[in-house]
């Protein structure tokens, strides 16, 4: 007699059924903020690694300067966007590894993705702002513009 097994345990099964009915009762609590499972998936399932950049923020002689760590990435894979008063820093790295031996194939795919959108303190001059990646630190120096800080006093009547 031949015994087959039906499944192959999951021990994180029964805490994916408890996030599905909590979602069913109170919304969307299983996911973080940017929109991945809490739990990790079903065996098989692709997801894609997402992180957010540590950063320091800091005002010196004019100027926002704004230091992203954000390790493993390459100069070419880096977008910097600055939308009315946010920097918005994202990166996608995308790796793929292949090796033949003894006759097999092993192929591995992974894909990271780096997102940070920051508020700025102050309003700075969007053409003159510079950025530079150093041993996998990004930093981006922006001119404050002047009279951004300005303040206006209202009587109340």
């Amino acid at each position: 007699m031949v015994w087959r097994r039906r499944h192959i345990w999951d021990p994180f099964e029964e805490l994916r059924q408890m996030e599905e009915w909590m979602e069913r009762a109170f919304g969307d609590v299983g996911r973080d903020y940017i929109g991945r499972r809490a739990l990790p998936g079903v065996t098989g399932e692709a997801l894609a690694e997402s992180a957010t950049p540590y950063v320091d923020i800091r005002e010196k002689e004019g100027k926002v300067i704004v230091a992203a760590d954000m390790p493993g990435v390459e100069k070419g894979d880096i977008s910097i966007n600055i939308v009315g008063d946010t920097l918005e820093i994202r990166a996608d790295k995308k790796e793929e590894k292949e090796e033949e031996e003894g006759g097999y194939i092993r192929r591995e795919r992974s894909y990271r993705r780096f997102y940070r959108s920051i508020p700025l303190p102050t309003a700075v001059d969007m053409d003159k702002a510079d950025a530079t990646f150093k041993n996998g630190v990004l930093q981006i120096e922006m001119p404050k513009i002047a009279g951004g800080e300005e303040v206006k006093k209202i009587e109340v009547k």
